[in-house]
């Protein structure tokens, strides 16, 4: 068994959320999982993001996660796979201006 080494670790979620890229151009598409420092979008036959790209991600409301919002709205592709892309949320810090 291999040690885990992840920073932040993830949660099985299954939320729609619109992708956002920086022509302007969206899609909504889902998320396989999430943690604090990123997430893994399923895009299956959908346009996908570069690696080092910044795209936006923005969680599609309805009843069940009403209220609920992400550590960030933008991210940077790190991954690429078949079956979808892993993202690591931006964080910006003014603290140091």
């Amino acid at each position: 068994m291999t040690k885990e080494n992840r920073e932040h670790p993830r949660k099985e979620v299954h939320l729609e959320v619109e992708l956002g890229f920086p022509t302007g151009e969206k899609q909504t598409v889902r998320t396989r999982n999430i943690s604090q420092g990123g997430m893994y979008l399923v895009l299956d036959k959908l346009r996908r993001p570069v690696l080092g790209e910044v795209v936006t991600v923005k969680l599609i409301e309805n009843e069940q996660n009403k209220g609920e919002k992400f550590p960030s709205n933008d991210a940077v592709v790190v991954r690429q796979e078949e079956g979808g892309i892993g993202l690591a949320f931006i964080e910006l810090d003014f603290g140091d201006f």
